[in-house]
């Protein structure tokens, strides 16, 4: 991998670029994608095949934290990625926790079911996944100004994620060891980040932005 690559983030379930925004990673270029639009009754294959559309150039690396994961690994099937840096997430359905199977039998194509997913987000954040006041405040403020929508259609398509397979491409994984959403003990090749949670990628800026860095010039040095 050269110096300086272009990294795409794509971000959590309900959350957009500016969960990002803490990060400072000095040997490469940030870009992200935001959410777009899911058609009716679309796959997660489809979806990231269209939202990585926007991606417009032939070398780049993908960074991905929790669903931003699942869809990087998605387009690194039908795209050449040169790196994955997965943050929060899973990499394949072996990962995935037993709860996640039962979510996709909640009534999700209820607004009202995906409003009251939304309220008990928010309302239970600051004991599941500790932020300072203004980190809390993000959370609310994204979480808020996502489609109802698209977190029905998020939902159901994390608990229904097949892919069981290898990853085609090099990959750096780095998961909270208090992560509820996706809990370590369920992960394979992860480096584990102590005492962080979901959320990491806000509270624990300072840390990965320097393990990535890390990798980078490792990578590159190759």
């Amino acid at each position: 991998m050269v110096n300086n690559p272009v990294i795409y983030c794509i971000p959590g379930l309900g959350l957009d670029h500016r969960v990002f925004g803490k990060l400072k990673i000095q040997n490469a270029q940030l870009k992200f994608l935001d959410f777009i639009d899911p058609l009716e009754n679309e796959k997660i294959s489809d979806y990231a095949k269209r939202i990585s559309d926007a991606i417009k150039e032939d070398n780049f690396c993908l960074l991905g934290m929790s669903l931003g994961g699942i869809l990087s690994v998605e387009i690194s099937r039908i795209r050449k990625v040169d790196h994955l840096f997965l943050i929060s997430t899973i990499k394949n359905k072996s990962e995935m926790p037993t709860i996640m199977k039962f979510i996709d039998k909640l009534p999700t194509k209820s607004k009202t079911a995906s409003k009251l997913a939304v309220e008990a987000s928010v309302a239970f954040k600051p004991y599941y996944d500790k932020s300072d006041a203004a980190g809390n405040e993000l959370f609310d403020k994204m979480i808020h100004a996502a489609s109802v929508d698209f977190l029905a259609w998020g939902i159901k398509e994390i608990a229904n994620w097949e892919f069981d397979e290898e990853l085609n491409c090099p990959f750096y994984h780095l998961q909270g060891t208090t992560d509820l959403i996706f809990p370590i003990k369920n992960i394979d090749r992860a480096e584990t980040v102590k005492g962080a949670a979901h959320y990491m990628i806000y509270n624990n800026d300072v840390d990965l932005s320097k393990r990535i860095e890390a990798r980078i010039k490792i990578l590159a040095s190759k």
